[in-house]
């Protein structure tokens, strides 16, 4: 019994007693600045009314690869780099002030650094309502605080990075496509100018319209005359001045009316058709270049809606707090702890060395 009692007080005694004097007198205070924050994406839903409106919200979305990213960028080497360029981290948890066990060695390479980090900044996220928690653990409540606010802000600057990088690209493509249009619209547009300058037309086909009516008019015209001239042969000489004057009329009105025919159809002078068929290529070209520009700007301007609605937000609803008491370490259930892990091993090594015994003794 008095072995028992010894193997006991050995076993579990002294790892309690080690535990409580550790505990009690030499562990640091560790103070905790606990903060949530959610990613999130203005997409808006549908119309709603009543009380649906006034519970909906146009952040809705929630960014569940963009908070596997913050988690993963919240223990990498950059932003432990970009911590330790703002605040002396490794002074502070290197400090003398702090208990041997609890301190971070002064020679710490990069990656213990980085381990040392993990252990103290703790990023935990609820699956069903993707909201993370940072917990960031320090000797000093100012220093816990200002380094949780820090991490939120430097993952605040990568979701802002990633969303706009997305948002570029996406705008970019649909403003390339608008400066081809506009390409080809300024082509087109050079091209009838070109044939303009060059046929002294500016429209062969209202020109040419503008010419039917004047066929047209001088044909009634040539009617008109050569009916008042066949009134006047009726009862006049061909060689009197009235029928002279008319027969002059009927042929000048013919000349004009063949001249301008010949401007339509062929013949002397700019032909007409040969424009219209030359000209009507060039503005169906200058209608595809001018509709492709204004669904181009349409494109844009979705896109630029579109990527309005991804865009991605860091939103903190609970700011890192400034502890006002120590929350670590939890002095007497780390003492219990101890003492019940050395309890649980001595019982397991009791029952070993008893089954040992069994075995040698049979």
């Amino acid at each position: 019994m008095n072995a028992m009692l010894r193997s006991l007080m050995v076993v579990v005694g002294i790892p309690t007693l080690a535990a409580a004097i550790y505990f009690g007198l030499f562990a640091s205070d560790i103070y905790v600045s606990e903060s949530r924050f959610a990613i999130r994406s203005a997409k808006s839903g549908a119309s709603t009314s009543g009380l649906a409106a006034i519970l909906s919200s146009p952040m809705v979305s929630g960014g569940g690869q963009d908070t596997s990213v913050v988690a993963d960028y919240t223990h990498s080497q950059d932003m432990l780099q970009r911590v330790s360029e703002r605040l002396d981290i490794t002074s502070h948890f290197a400090s003398s002030d702090v208990d041997m066990l609890s301190r971070l060695d002064g020679g710490a390479t990069q990656e213990e650094l980085l381990e040392y980090f993990k252990q103290h900044v703790v990023l935990l996220r609820d699956s069903a309502s993707d909201v993370l928690t940072l917990k960031v653990r320090a000797f000093d409540p100012s220093m816990a605080q200002q380094l949780a606010e820090l991490i939120i802000e430097l993952n605040e600057d990568l979701v802002n990075t990633l969303s706009s990088r997305i948002e570029e690209d996406a705008l970019q493509t649909a403003r390339d496509e608008v400066q081809r249009a506009s390409l080809k619209v300024h082509a087109a547009s050079a091209q009838i100018t070109r044939f303009q300058n060059d046929n002294a037309s500016l429209n062969p086909a209202a020109e040419s319209s503008a010419i039917l009516g004047l066929v047209a008019g001088i044909e009634t015209k040539l009617v008109e005359a050569r009916a008042e001239l066949g009134e006047k042969l009726a009862f006049m000489r061909e060689n009197s001045p009235e029928v002279v004057t008319l027969k002059n009329r009927v042929n000048a009105l013919s000349r004009q009316l063949r001249l301008e025919k010949g401007r339509v159809v062929g013949g002397d002078g700019p032909q007409m058709n040969n424009l219209i068929e030359s000209y009507q290529p060039l503005m169906l070209e200058q209608e595809m270049a001018q509709q492709q520009y204004a669904s181009a700007l349409t494109s844009l301007e979705v896109a630029r809606i579109e990527a309005q609605r991804k865009k991605q937000y860091l939103i903190t609803f609970i700011r890192p707090n400034l502890p006002d008491q120590a929350l670590e370490p939890r002095r007497f259930n780390e003492v219990i702890t101890v003492m019940l892990f050395a309890f649980l091993l001595y019982l397991i090594g009791g029952l070993m060395w008893s089954a040992l015994k069994d075995h040698i003794g049979s």
